[in-house]
């Protein structure tokens, strides 16, 4: 059964409050975020590792962009007017700068009379704070009959391996799935090269490049508008001057590169060690057929060339019955990308929207394409589910 987010119908409902203290109790009670450091110096202490096999060059790149992740921004140099955090390792920080988190975003799209669904004028996220004490961050608009969802912090480490699988093996994939789990490469415009590319990124792999997938939440989450993402979100004529005077674009060129690197350059989340009788049974009850266990990245001269990625995912949309019931792209409502398994065992929330408080809860909320699995991980004898479980915590 599919889930196609919560409808509801309301006047404006703005959702800052005193958002200007908000904004800095948000700054103060965050965890494991790194210390601001500005992106010319190096180098900067960070809890992320690097990929090995980095040149010299790639490491100071790897350095530069840790300074911009964790970098916090000010007013005077872009951020908001509207924002969610004002760095971005204030949402992804869980196990370390780069890691997931329990931050949730929200969304919000329109239900037209044709049953079409459109993000309102002031952009599809409803922010949290706002640079002005005075001035709420836009609402839900009158007369908007709102289907809302969360969305979960996604982790970005060693996300550059993930870039750099070929499209042709994801579309492969896609192929030798169609007579059983029939997974779906999403098609999207690449707003850093022009190009149609096969989307990986996000939770409706709405991006294809990393350069891509920062230049969107810099503007989006950070409201920092930049060379890729220039224009800020719409706000009725002379507002927008009062709050944001700073001239787009506001990023400096090079600082959604350096947050790309950050990604690019990180070594994916340490796992321990593979647990082969629960290895077994994830392969055996079908995890595996949308989990895939690895893709290789085209050899090459490159840090990411010549690799095998174990990231436990197709990097394709499926329809397992936990979608959010938002279009997105190439995605439809009730299409989500398969995400990483790498990194599972830091996270203490699970699917897309954090309504899962356990691996045991997330797997058991699997429906749609998933059914099959689902219904063979609940008919493990006890021991063989701990193997499983215990296999996943491990990655």
């Amino acid at each position: 059964m599919r889930q196609l987010g919560k409808t509801i119908r309301s006047a404006p409902s703005p959702i800052g409050g005193s958002v200007l203290g908000g904004a800095l109790l948000f700054g103060a009670l965050v965890l494991a975020c790194e210390a601001p450091a500005e992106i010319s110096k190096s180098p900067v202490s960070t809890s992320a590792e690097p990929l090995d096999g980095l040149d010299l060059a790639e490491l100071a790149r790897f350095q530069e962009g840790a300074g911009e992740f964790s970098e916090v921004e000010s007013a005077a140099e872009g951020l908001g007017p509207f924002f969610n955090a004002s760095s971005c390792g204030h949402c992804h920080f869980e196990g370390g700068l780069g890691g997931g988190g329990v931050m949730r975003v929200t969304r919000v799209m329109c239900r037209g009379d044709a049953d079409d669904l459109t993000a309102p004028l002031s952009g599809a996220i409803l922010h949290v704070f706002s640079t002005r004490p005075d001035v709420a961050a836009p609402g839900i608009p009158e007369g908007c009959e709102a289907v809302l969802a969360e969305r979960r912090t996604t982790n970005v480490l060693g996300a550059g391996l993930i870039e750099a699988i070929d499209d042709a093996e994801i579309l492969a994939e896609e192929v030798a799935q169609q007579s059983t789990v029939a997974g779906r490469a999403a098609i999207v415009t690449d707003i850093a090269s022009g190009r149609e590319r096969v989307g990986r990124f996000g939770w409706k792999s709405q991006h294809a490049t990393l350069d891509a997938f920062a230049g969107d939440a810099y503007r989006n989450e950070l409201g920092i508008t930049n060379e890729l993402f220039a224009d800020e979100i719409a706000l009725p004529a002379g507002l927008l001057d009062a709050l944001d005077p700073t001239p787009d674009p506001e990023a400096p060129v090079g600082a959604v590169a350096a947050l790309a690197d950050f990604m690019r350059f990180s070594a994916p989340p340490s796992a321990g060690a593979e647990l082969e009788a629960g290895l077994d049974h994830f392969r055996t009850i079908g995890c595996a057929s949308c989990h895939r266990e690895s893709y290789p990245t085209p050899a090459g001269s490159s840090a990411v060339s010549g690799r095998e990625v174990r990231l436990f995912s197709d990097l394709l949309l499926h329809d397992i019955g936990t979608s959010d019931g938002l279009p997105q792209e190439a995605a439809l409502a009730w299409e989500l990308r398969t995400p990483p398994l790498w990194g599972l065992g830091r996270s203490s929330l699970f699917l897309h929207d954090g309504s899962a408080g356990s691996i045991d809860a997330a797997v058991m909320a699997h429906t749609g394409q998933a059914e099959n699995a689902r219904d063979a991980y609940q008919a493990l004898a006890e021991e063989e589910r701990l193997e499983l479980l215990a296999f996943l915590e491990a990655l």
